[in-house]
């Protein structure tokens, strides 16, 4: 007996488009001061507190890279200090990675790198962020009835990204998909409909995505799929009845080998659903593709 696809849940950045997007946030708001003569694009070995920056934010490759610096010295202090010896201490190393992301936040914000940016900028550039190949056929046909019958179909993305406007914009051929349907964080707008500056934090962790994927409805009489391609991503791969591994993302692939979760390669003619819709226990196994075209294929979404 087949079950249908009920609860669609994706990440965003390198799961649907083909590059992390955040970056394209940041370009807007520099290339945009720059236009307006108010920061011309500075050195980008020009230290944060140097005057000559003039009130102005440093280069965005100065919160990049020590963002990352930052990251991998958590992770070896941490692993250092409670080595990983089950999925368990792994998902506490995940969660605590959320300080990092705070942190990161609140220096984009101290020096208000994002501010100035009109919600209709945001969605045009999402317009414009390069996708996987495939992905908008595959959620076309996904979408187009919010129901079968009289069972719903629920799609979500759910995602650490910045500004739910640039993922609307970046999804504005899929009917139906609505603002609600974007659950991440998102900038602050002021009266005139122009950033602050300011983040709302929503989703800064493996967990925070864990926590709200699992409160998601699932249809009665179906199941739910996961697609992600990381780490970050590992807790909604496993909760969902099938999760679905997209690209080859090294440290996920680390992960699992290290805890023991099977990697299967492909879909077509691999998947059986009849024993998941009796279960909400995680099943150790995911799956692998490289395109949306390998889901299409499989016929997994089809109803």
């Amino acid at each position: 007996m087949h079950y249908p696809v009920g609860l669609l849940v994706s990440d965003f950045d390198e799961t649907i488009t083909q590059h992390d997007s955040i970056c394209e946030i940041a370009k807007l708001a520099y290339d945009k001061r720059e236009r307006q003569g108010k920061c011309p694009l500075v050195d980008e070995k020009l230290a944060p507190n140097n005057n000559d920056a003039g009130g102005c934010p440093p280069p965005w490759s100065y919160f990049v890279e020590k963002y990352f610096r930052e990251r991998k010295e958590h992770i070896k202090f941490w692993c250092d200090k409670q080595p990983e010896r089950t999925l368990q201490d792994h998902y506490k190393l995940l969660e605590s990675l959320k300080e990092v992301e705070k942190k990161s936040l609140n220096r984009v914000e101290k020096y208000q790198c994002l501010n100035g940016i009109r919600c209709d900028e945001l969605f045009e550039r999402g317009e414009r962020i390069p996708k996987r190949d495939g992905v908008t056929n595959v959620l076309k046909n996904y979408l187009p009835k919010c129901t079968n019958g009289n069972v719903s179909r629920n799609f979500y993305i759910l995602s650490t990204n910045w500004s739910r406007d640039m993922l609307l914009g970046s999804l504005k051929d899929l009917v139906g998909v609505k603002r609600e349907h974007i659950l991440s964080n998102d900038l602050v707008f002021d009266d005139t409909d122009r950033t602050t500056g300011k983040v709302k934090h929503h989703v800064l962790s493996a967990l925070d995505k864990l926590s709200i994927f699992s409160k998601l409805e699932i249809p009665r009489g179906t199941i739910s799929a996961y697609i992600g391609d990381s780490d970050t991503d590992l807790p909604c791969l496993l909760e969902a009845n099938i999760g679905i591994i997209m690209g080859n993302n090294n440290t996920l692939s680390k992960y699992c080998a290290k805890f023991g979760i099977e990697i299967v390669e492909g879909l077509v003619g691999k998947i059986d659903t009849k024993d998941l819709i009796t279960t909400k226990k995680r099943h150790y196994k995911l799956f692998r593709v490289q395109s949306w075209k390998e889901i299409s294929d499989s016929g997994l979404l089809n109803w």
